[in-house]
């Protein structure tokens, strides 16, 4: 299964433990009062709400809520193997925050992983592979093994310790604690996991309302918390334990070990200003006379590497002083830190500076970036309303995007020389000819459309960050219904 047991490392707290033979005899009491020794697979399915991690209205806000139609596990213990189906559809009216809403459509997602396999399935469509996605094997395995009964089951076979009414036990590197009620049944789960924003951060799936299902108990309400915030809230409605899960892993899958070489795309949008693209994430990087503006650290700290190197090819000898950050949301700033290792200065809108601060004193035990590993005190240039940087040939404008529905704090960049715009949400221009997004509303991009005509910004070309950039500007009065197609 891959996992490693808790290593004890002094004496004081060996001694202070039960014994070995009272741990087991522990642990049996909660398999046996869950139904655990008999149970190699599982189905549940539930509903209830589903919110997006990292994509909060403001700042340290909670999530945005979605309605979440469906949930569906089908586990096998023994393989060990995990799918995960769910439906999702608008649960913010009027919209509040990111996480891809306002969605026009139910949204179904099927997540697998199966040993050391993990792919999201396309669904019933002839001639679709599924995709792999090797990085997510970890979190996947994670995820099974923390279910009520999976968390003992893993203690069991690894070697876990039960201390009063707490099982510890390591799961792929990272120490689980699994607390147990009054009736030995696993009442909440918890571990450490990480982001690039916020670094370490704590996980708590809280199980309660047992009932018996076909001889076992197992949870009709399941609560997830991430950082403090539900990001899942579900009544349990099927449970069927030893239901056949059998998860066959797709020929393509069982040849992708590892993430694909991350490539990065470079286009010329005018004289001294470059698109920066990888699959659905883009962003700028600005010649100016002496130094690089970088607009948007988006992603990762391996993304803002592989860009950096790019950037220095086609605008080499100059240093990078200053990165834009258009908004908060976690992957449009997952790799901000990377350019403040290097020295750059952060552009954002005031009301990000102490989140940004707050959140990058943070411990970092799970995965040290640059930054953690040689600290420096971040700089930052913040905007109220409007800031512009320039250097006399050059000219960037940095608009607060007042009123809008996606972030609170949420800034447009515009260079009124080249008449070219970046944004970070709200409309993502589709691949091929027709300008309209099937996926989400329009509110989102009539908030854009309005800032840019409040701001009388004359916009030819838009180059944002996420989606099929760049497009004419006309794109966007064609997709809200403002010019015919």
């Amino acid at each position: 299964m891959g996992f490693r047991g808790t290593v004890v490392a002094s004496l004081a707290v060996v001694l202070s433990m039960p014994s070995q033979a009272q741990q087991s005899t522990g642990l049996a009491v909660a398999a046996d009062a869950m139904g655990v020794a008999g149970l190699n697979s599982i189905q549940y399915t539930g509903s209830g709400s589903v919110f997006s991690f990292g994509q909060a209205f403001e700042p340290g806000e909670r999530w945005p809520r979605f309605v979440q139609r469906s949930y569906s596990a089908a586990i096998n213990y023994q393989t060990p193997a995990m799918r995960l189906v769910q439906v999702r559809s608008q649960g913010e009216h009027p919209p509040r925050g990111g996480g891809a809403q306002p969605v026009a459509a139910d949204q179904r997602t099927v997540s697998v992983v199966s040993g050391k396999f993990a792919w999201q399935e396309a669904g019933a469509q002839a001639g679709v592979q599924a995709a792999p996605n090797p990085g997510a094997v970890a979190d996947r395995s994670l995820q099974l093994w923390t279910t009520p009964h999976g968390v003992i089951k893993a203690a069991i076979a690894n070697a876990g310790h039960l201390d009063g009414n707490t099982v510890t036990v390591s799961i792929n590197g990272r120490d689980v604690h699994a607390t147990l009620n009054a009736q030995h049944l696993v009442e909440k789960v918890s571990y450490l996991s990480t982001n690039e924003v916020v670094g370490d951060y704590p996980i708590e799936i809280a199980y309660t309302d047992y009932a018996d299902f076909g001889g076992i108990k197992f949870p009709r309400h399941i609560v997830q918390t991430e950082d403090g915030y539900p990001t899942l809230d579900i009544m349990v409605s099927e449970v069927r334990p030893n239901a056949a899960v059998s998860v066959d892993v797709p020929a393509n899958v069982q040849q992708t070990t590892a993430p694909p070489a991350l490539r990065v795309t470079v286009d010329k949008l005018a004289d001294g200003v470059w698109y920066f693209g990888t699959p659905n994430a883009h962003n700028w990087a600005v010649e100016f006379a002496d130094h690089v503006v970088v607009v948007e650290g988006i992603g990762s700290e391996a993304r803002s590497l592989a860009v950096i190197e790019e950037i220095k090819k086609v605008i080499p000898g100059k240093p990078i002083r200053y990165v834009i950050n258009t908004h908060a949301h976690y992957d449009h700033a997952g790799g901000l830190r990377t350019y403040v290792a290097q020295g750059a200065t952060v552009v954002t809108h005031e009301t990000n500076k102490p989140f940004f601060e707050k959140a990058w004193a943070r411990p970092r035990t799970l995965a040290p970036d640059l930054l953690s590993k040689s600290p420096r005190s971040a700089t930052f240039e913040t905007v109220s309303d409007k800031k512009v940087l320039t250097d006399g040939t050059r000219t960037i404008e940095i608009y607060h995007m007042k009123g809008t529905s996606h972030n609170v704090a949420n800034l447009i960049v515009y260079m009124p020389k080249e008449g070219l715009v970046f944004w970070g949400d709200g409309y993502n221009p589709p691949e091929g000819n027709d300008p309209r997004d099937f996926v989400r509303t329009p509110e989102q991009a009539i908030d854009l459309y309005r800032v840019i005509t409040v701001r009388n910004l004359d916009v030819k070309t838009i180059a944002p960050a996420h989606g099929f950039g760049p497009k004419p500007y006309d794109d966007l009065k064609k997709a809200i219904g403002l010019l015919p197609m």
